[in-house]
């Protein structure tokens, strides 16, 4: 019985091992899959460089993305670079409505060494995401604190993971963006 037991019990620690030594699934650019912030924040950099371009196909398709993922500014104030990128399509597609929350993002410029904070809310038990994406990539850095001011998240560079965490409170976090380099960070700061 006893060898019944230990033979059963090393083919369960065996089964156990390798479905987490199983390969994560992988994006055609060879990065594991991204999440939905992180795809956000990467079409948005796609669509404000295919507008700076003027590449009328790249602009078109990365909005048509953006607006499928129900995006809106979390800055109501601040101009919205999505609406001006559908303006500069001629033949826009109507909206297409997202989540009734979606996630949201914000635009923004960093000089060297400068930094930007913002106080977003995070429910109790909902996971969340933030992720942020620049030009160039590898000097922005992004942090998260909790309502205490504990560091609940460090990327560096900020483009390579996502924060993700499910808070244990509703609270206020705070959420930084630093650009360490040498050069202006234009980037966009995602939260789902």
């Amino acid at each position: 019985m006893i060898a019944k037991a230990t033979g059963l019990g090393a083919a369960m620690a065996l089964m156990l091992l390798s479905a987490c030594a199983a390969p994560r699934a992988v994006e055609g650019n060879g990065e594991a899959t991204a999440s939905p912030a992180s795809r956000l924040a990467r079409d948005m950099l796609a669509a404000d460089a295919a507008f700076e371009a003027g590449d009328r196909a790249a602009l078109a398709d990365a909005v048509q993305r953006i607006e499928r993922q129900g995006a809106r500014p979390i800055d109501g104030d601040a101009p919205d670079p999505v609406r001006r990128w559908r303006a500069a399509l001629p033949d826009a597609a109507p909206p297409v409505r997202g989540r009734a929350l979606g996630p949201g993002y914000v635009r923004g410029t960093l000089a060297p060494g400068a930094a930007r904070r913002m106080d977003q809310l995070f429910l109790s038990g909902q996971a969340a995401t933030v992720a942020a994406n620049s030009r160039p990539q590898k000097d922005l850095r992004l942090k998260i604190f909790d309502g205490a001011g504990k560091l609940v998240c460090d990327r560096s560079p900020a483009h390579v993971r996502d924060c993700r965490f499910t808070p244990v409170f509703t609270q206020r976090y705070r959420i930084e963006i630093v650009n360490g380099g040498a050069a202006t960070a234009h980037y966009y700061l995602v939260v789902d």
